[in-house]
């Protein structure tokens, strides 16, 4: 069972370190570790669970992230199932900054191999407007009341939040490629439930395939699957960074 109340799964982080040239507000990460619990996700041709080894991965990035000075909270920290809503309800409830679902793919090509990212597709993004209501996934616009004024925000919220999510895969994919094999194409678009919160930028990042020997036997090894926690930590880094400012020559 998942109480977002009473069990939501997070540890305390220490205070945020200074880090030259960052935001000094202190941002909210999010990691989903896929499935779970009576879900094990894929099983590789070894027998390696998907459920495992993205568990590692999140707590590996949580480590990561919270020596960095983020605030972290999960999704789940230990082998439980977790709803798809329950994990998208909890990640706006934390008001998280940036939503980031761990995953192992699997194909019935054994020789499809790398990493993937997966941001919102226009699909989905139908998909998330019309869910709004049944979700309760309430956004604040202000005192507007006018249908389509408030239809029009909504419409803008999303957009932003997409192309946030956008931005993040591509701060992520090549922190990823120095660590990992990537598929072509790396950056893909999907409608998958845990990235239709219209508020929260998110990603869902597929750590390789199960499917195939060699990324079965480089997801099964812990120091790998450590490498990939740092490369996305350094991925929010990147994220977060301002821009740099260029004084005007005189």
């Amino acid at each position: 069972s998942f109480d977002i109340a009473a069990n939501a799964p997070f540890t305390p982080a220490p205070a945020p370190l200074q880090r030259a040239g960052r935001d000094q507000r202190r941002r909210t990460i999010v990691i989903d570790a896929g499935h779970g619990g009576r879900d094990p996700g894929a099983v590789g041709v070894s027998g390696t669970r998907e459920k495992d080894v993205v568990l590692h991965c999140a707590l590996m990035a949580r480590d990561a992230l919270e020596q960095r000075g983020y605030r972290v909270a999960l999704t789940r920290d230990a082998d439980n199932f977790v709803e798809l809503q329950d994990r998208v309800r909890f990640a706006r409830a934390q008001h998280a900054d940036l939503f980031i679902s761990i995953h192992a793919d699997a194909s019935p090509n054994r020789e499809t191999t790398g990493a993937s990212v997966y941001t919102l597709s226009d699909s989905g993004a139908n998909r998330a407007q019309n869910m709004m209501a049944s979700q309760n996934w309430d956004l604040d616009l202000g005192d507007t009341r006018d249908a389509l004024a408030r239809d029009i925000l909504v419409d803008l919220a999303q957009r932003d939040t997409t192309n946030r999510s956008a931005q993040f895969a591509q701060a992520v994919i090549p922190k990823l490629g120095q660590v990992a094999p990537l598929v072509r194409n790396t950056h893909r678009n999907a409608g998958f439930f845990v990235l239709l919160a219209p508020d929260v930028p998110a990603v869902l990042i597929e750590t390789g395939f199960l499917s195939n020997a060699t990324d079965e036997r480089r997801l099964a090894d812990p120091r790998a699957r450590e490498r990939m926690a740092d490369a996305m930590a350094e991925a929010v880094d990147a994220y977060f960074l301002p821009p740099t400012q260029y004084a005007a020559a005189g």
